[in-house]
């Protein structure tokens, strides 16, 4: 062992000698450029904020509050209603897998960023969702989900919500006269936390 350790600090010293004082300066000086400039950023973010953004956090260098997000062992509504508790407000930023992100929850906030989509707000999404979401309405972005989204809304809109009830009142009767009637009774499970 105590061979190995003397050879290989020999090694080491060898490599170390064969380098140049460049080499050497730019082998140290590297990282500790990229460290000072995440500390400057992280420093610069949390002395100076931007007025513009609305209240958060965005954690750790890197990182962001993902670790928060994911570790935690709860669902994602305590995550998102702990920090609209802190901030007290429905729009929040923090950062998630490697993006800064604002937040927006409930209806209004939902309103907001569906109507002002492309005027006052991009929506896009990170690179992980648009993996996993390849083909669907919400891995499309800007001009070109116009026109599917407009579809969508004219058929769940209020409106057409309350020209589906009838139908969805004599379907759910049809299927408890076919399949439930009868049956004095039945075993349910649970399938929740």
């Amino acid at each position: 062992m105590l061979i190995t350790i003397t050879t290989l600090a020999g090694r080491i010293n060898a490599m170390v000698s064969s380098l140049d004082h460049d080499s050497i300066m730019i082998l140290v000086a590297t990282p500790c450029l990229l460290l000072l400039y995440f500390v400057i950023k992280t420093l610069k973010e949390r002395l100076f904020p931007n007025p513009h953004l609305p209240p958060g956090s965005l954690g750790w260098p890197l990182v962001g509050e993902t670790l928060q997000f994911l570790l935690i062992n709860l669902p994602p509504e305590i995550f998102v209603n702990y920090r609209m508790n802190k901030y007290d407000s429905p729009v929040f930023k923090t950062s998630l897998f490697g993006e800064t992100v604002a937040v927006f929850v409930g209806p209004a906030g939902n309103k907001f960023l569906f109507s002002k989509e492309n005027k006052l707000v991009n929506v896009w999404w990170p690179t992980s969702v648009k993996k996993l979401m390849k083909l669907s309405l919400a891995n499309v972005v800007g001009d070109e989900a116009k026109t599917p989204r407009k579809i969508l809304m004219t058929s769940v809109d209020r409106d057409a919500l309350k020209r589906y009830i009838d139908r969805m009142d004599l379907v759910a009767q049809n299927h408890i006269r076919t399949h439930w009637e009868g049956i004095t009774s039945a075993c349910f499970s649970y399938l929740g936390n």
